[in-house]
């Protein structure tokens, strides 16, 4: 409690050097009502600190300054030399109160009353108050500090009082302009940079005694001094942490209410400076969330819900922000009475609030002088709390938002940014590419072909089972905007992220590096406003990497909860909910018109193929995805009406087959009756989705009669023209439908696994000159008009080229 303590007094004693100035040019213009603005802010902070440290009579001078203010914010007294002087006199006090309490000082009690007074309208009493208000001074020792029990008489007596005790050393300290500590910190992260490039380089070049021991002493030496300028910026967030509890237990008592709150992330360290950033933000977030939000626990009952409210807050370092999430469980925002308010208060008009949403009316709570209270009290009610935390956090970079579910809880989000940090990090690769991820979101390595870990691909989004959890998987290459991965699905290694809101999802990435302390400076401006990146840093061999930015990425994937719905079942309920048995299907329509399903559990992913990729000559349909050869059912009698087909793959683990659809609509939850269908074998019972017929199919019955292993074929050849153009353009093309790209030392296959790509000049004159071509070719022509009589493909026609690959990949997996 000492160090906050002295945190209390050294920020109250900067707010009162810059009060002092607002309050003078406040005197000579008492319109400026920015000036009253920030004077009024003050004295709000000063009270609410006030509550983590029991200072009543601090509380109640600030109070009674804050009730004068506030009645000049809202035009009910004009600001006079009286008010301004009494103003005056109550900021004296508090200075004279933050001395004392820093060298542990008794105090006088006398003159608070007439202080107070002074406040009032009676401007004779008030002056003279004021100007006695300065005599009364300090009572004798062995007093407590914050007691009375004597008052002197004159004011050097005074004065001599306030001075320290020599037997109470007062630690000292300095300010340092926060450019300056920047660059010192940047300079000594450069410096462990070029160590670690030159340790790099020492690695390459062997033992080398001579140079190694000095090295070594180096980079101790360095290590010592990059902490010690680090402690100078950076202090753990655990130090406003502390004192929440408390602050949490008091008010909930004072309000008849029963809160417990959960701290996560106090080991997270920020700079100093936005430790007092952060602590009249959190402060106020609080306090409206066991007033406001909360409910008293006969209210909590009656909702099913536990009778003691949950206050959680949680911080999370990713690179260069902060994020730090309060979520309550409280009665959540009331839309209706926000909306009323902001019409009454003129901050909308009836026609802006029609065509608002409701996110941006929940916003509005962010707007000067708004408040929902119906009384002033001394937790809230005079309309200022979360428009000083927007105005502080936009100060600095920062944001705040907000959402909330109707007696589910409301959950803020605050995102704060620092100029240069080092954390813990994961380096991971991804298509050739190194990117770092923060450790401390980092729950579970694991690699997807584990059997502890079920992938599975529904239409464009990929799951995750692992240990009973299903998770959503973003993969890395797909996010980025990178090129396909050349690595298989379910090959990849996932690396499981939890938020700190408590969202978990999973990342795919082709490896995992190494881990240790990344130095992350930020980016350009043009490259962090892309969301993915939350700064950069440097490797030990000197390459650049990029710092992935975990929670703006899952909220670009819609990953981030709204809010948690933890407390709104009761046991019995619960219970009830995990024996239910919820059977989920994957709805479609088929080429017959039938609204039809299958279990989800069959459904590996859905592939969306070209018709010309099917092959209908032989006895059963077949194509080949993913370089298997596969059986297709569900086709149309005679030709594919479609160019692109949609099939679902699906598989009983031993076993795959595509079912060829027409239309895929969702994935739908079967509650509704199953009735048992006499007709069709196919079909296991007929039921209800959205009050239409739907089919169910018999998956045991699908599978016994078209069922089949996979066949995996070999990657098929293919030969290019020898030109720059070839290698360039066409390759990537041919190499993305599946087929490996011969060089010149390629033997020929004789088994009809190799194509050929030729321009047209170039086959008319093998031709011309009978030379033996390997497997079917492929002719491209150089202008979009073919010759009439000649088969030949465009070479710019991405569509024909990938159709023609497909299928000359079939026919060759044939033979």
């Amino acid at each position: 409690m000492d160090d906050l303590l002295a945190d209390f007094v050294a920020e109250t004693r900067e707010m009162l050097e810059a009060s002092e100035g607002e309050i003078i040019a406040w005197e000579a213009d008492p319109t400026d009502t920015s000036r009253v603005d920030t004077i009024f802010r003050f004295v709000h902070t000063v009270k609410g600190n006030c509550g983590f440290f029991d200072f009543p009579r601090l509380a109640g001078l600030s109070h009674a300054a804050e009730d004068a203010l506030a009645d000049c914010r809202a035009g009910r007294r004009d600001p006079d030399a009286s008010l301004v002087s009494a103003v005056l006199a109550i900021i004296d006090r508090i200075s004279l109160m933050v001395d004392a309490i820093e060298t542990g000082q008794p105090f006088a009690e006398e003159g608070d009353e007439a202080l107070i007074a002074a406040l009032g309208n009676d401007t004779q009493t008030g002056m003279d108050t004021v100007d006695a208000a300065p005599t009364a001074a300090q009572p004798p020792a062995h007093a407590p500090a914050n007691s009375i029990l004597g008052s002197y008489d004159n004011s050097d007596e005074a004065e001599q009082a306030l001075k320290p005790d020599a037997a109470l050393p007062v630690q000292r300290s300095i300010r340092l302009p926060v450019d300056l500590l920047d660059r010192v910190m940047s300079g000594v992260s450069d410096m462990v940079l070029a160590r670690n490039d030159l340790g790099h380089r020492l690695r390459q070049a062997g033992t080398q005694p001579t140079i190694n021991g000095p090295f070594e002493r180096l980079t101790t030496i360095l290590s010592d001094v990059r902490d010690a300028i680090t402690r100078m910026r950076m202090q753990r967030i655990e130090t406003v942490f502390a004192a929440l509890p408390r602050l949490v237990r008091d008010l909930s008592a004072e309000l008849g209410k029963q809160v417990m709150i959960d701290l996560e992330g106090g080991d997270v360290e920020l700079d100093r400076e936005m430790v007092e950033m952060v602590r009249d933000p959190l402060t106020h977030i609080i306090r409206n969330a066991i007033d406001h939000g909360m409910e008293t626990p006969s209210d909590r009952l009656r909702k099913g819900k536990r009778e003691i409210g949950l206050l959680s807050i949680a911080a999370r370092q990713s690179g260069n922000t902060i994020s730090i999430v309060v979520n309550d469980d409280g009665r959540g925002l009331d839309e209706e009475k926000i909306a009323a308010k902001a019409v009454s208060t003129k901050l909308v008009t009836s026609a802006q609030l029609a065509n608002m949403s409701r996110e941006s009316i929940l916003q509005l709570i962010f707007e000067p002088g708004f408040s929902t209270a119906d009384e002033v009290s001394n937790v809230s009610g005079r309309g200022v709390g979360l428009d000083v935390v927007r105005d502080n956090l936009q100060k600095v970079g920062g944001s705040i938002k907000v959402s909330s579910q109707p007696d589910v809880g409301t959950l803020f989000t605050l995102q704060i940014p620092l100029t240069l940090s080092i954390i813990a990090g994961l380096t991971v690769e991804v298509k050739d590419q190194r990117f770092a991820i923060p450790q401390s979101y980092i729950e579970e390595i694991i690699h997807s072909s584990a059997k502890a870990l079920d992938f599975n691909r529904v239409g464009e989004t990929a799951l995750v089972t692992f240990r009973g959890q299903r998770v959503a998987c973003l993969m890395l290459s797909e996010v980025l905007g990178l090129d396909t991965d050349d690595i298989a699905e379910g090959e990849h290694t996932m690396v499981l992220l939890r938020l700190a809101s408590g969202d978990l999802f999973a990342i795919a990435v082709d490896n995992i590096h190494t881990h240790g302390d990344l130095v992350v400076k930020p980016l350009a401006p043009a490259v962090m406003r892309s969301g993915y990146y939350a700064g950069s840093t440097l490797l030990d061999d000197g390459q650049p990497i990029l710092l992935l930015d975990v929670t703006n990425i899952a909220s670009e994937y819609g990953l981030v909860s709204d809010a948690r719905t933890r407390v709104l079942q009761t046991p019995e309920n619960a219970a009830a909910e995990a024996d239910k048995d919820i059977q989920r299907a994957m709805l479609f329509t088929d080429f017959d018109n039938r609204r039809c399903a299958v279990r989800l559990e069959l459904v590996k992913r859905i592939e969306t193929a070209p018709a010309s990729a099917i092959d209908l000559s032989g006895a059963k349909p077949r194509a080949v995805i993913d370089h298997m050869i596969l059986p297709v059912i569900g086709l149309p009698n005679g030709q594919i009406p479609l160019e692109k087909i949609r099939l679902l793959r699906l598989s009983d683990g031993d076993c795959e087959l595509l079912y060829a659809v027409r239309e895929i609509d969702d994935a739908v939850e079967l509650t509704a009756a199953l009735r048992p269908a006499q007709d069709d074998p196919l079909i296991e019972a007929i039921t209800l989705v959205d009050e239409k017929t739907v089919s169910l199919i018999d998956g045991h019955e699908l599978f016994s009669r078209f069922g089949e292993p996979p066949e995996v074929t070999a990657k098929p050849l293919c030969r290019l023209p020898g030109s720059e153009w070839a290698r360039t353009i066409l390759g990537p093309l041919v190499t993305s439908a599946g087929y490996e790209i011969a060089d010149n030392a390629s033997v020929p296959r004789d088994d009809g696994s190799e194509v050929c790509i030729m321009l047209e000049e170039e086959y008319e004159a093998a031709e011309a000159l009978e030379m033996p071509l390997a497997g079917p070719v492929i002719r491209l022509r150089n202008l979009p008009q073919a010759t009439p009589g000649t088969e030949t493909i465009y070479r710019y026609d991405r569509d024909a080229l990938v159709n023609a690959l497909q299928t000359a990949r079939i026919q060759g997996g044939k033979r």
